[in-house]
């Protein structure tokens, strides 16, 4: 009769738990060894950073090539005028653009005032301390239809500016200095601050030979 050899219990657990331990080992082995050559190959292919530093740098040209085009575009355009004529061409624009006018004016007189400027030429008024320009956009010939306007640079692509009156009907102006101080200090308060594009330069090149300067 064979006799059937019998295992304690306790040392089958324990060849079961190694086992269990030498498979649990391999398989912390194996994923460690993917995650480092994964680690690997991403630290040797710097595509991502190559890729973005490419893209920034074809977007700086772009803008640069850009910005040299339309300055080639603007010196074609006004070929043969100042700097000055240029600024009161495209401020015309954009106040007649602002006002909603749409014909063009048929004459533009651009006066240079300086600093301490009186708002009405009347004793009493209120001065503007900046250097300005005032721009009269004659129409069709009569004061109704002209616009005035007095602005001042701020040297960073805007104005401000106030729109002057036509008449000076009321008898105040002559006779009442405190009046006219009230009134011109309001009018310069009442400024308002405007970008001057170059979107409208194709039309400011139709009307700068019309610009008077005294």
């Amino acid at each position: 009769m064979k006799k059937v050899l019998m295992l304690p219990a306790t040392f089958v657990c324990l060849l079961t738990l190694g086992a269990c331990s030498s498979q649990k080992n391999s398989n912390q082995t194996s994923k460690t060894d993917s995650i480092a050559k994964s680690t690997s190959k991403s630290l040797s292919n710097p595509k991502v950073s190559t890729s973005n530093a490419s893209s920034n740098k074809t977007i700086s040209s772009t803008q640069d090539q850009k910005n040299k085009n339309e300055k080639t575009q603007t010196s074609t355009l006004f070929s043969g005028y100042s700097v000055e004529q240029i600024e009161y061409a495209r401020v015309t624009e954009t106040i007649m653009n602002y006002y909603h006018k749409d014909s063009e004016p048929i004459s533009i007189l651009a006066t240079k005032n300086g600093t301490n400027n009186p708002i009405f030429p009347f004793n009493g008024s209120a001065v503007d301390p900046k250097d300005t320009i005032t721009l009269n956009f004659d129409f069709d010939g009569t004061m109704a239809s002209t616009i005035i306007v007095t602005y001042s640079s701020n040297h960073n692509g805007s104005i401000n500016f106030y729109k002057n009156p036509n008449h000076y009907q009321d008898s105040r102006y002559t006779n009442d200095s405190e009046w006219v101080n009230q009134e011109s200090k309001k009018l310069l308060n009442s400024s308002q601050t405007i970008e001057i594009p170059t979107s409208f330069d194709s039309k400011a090149v139709n009307i700068i030979s019309k610009i008077e300067i005294k």
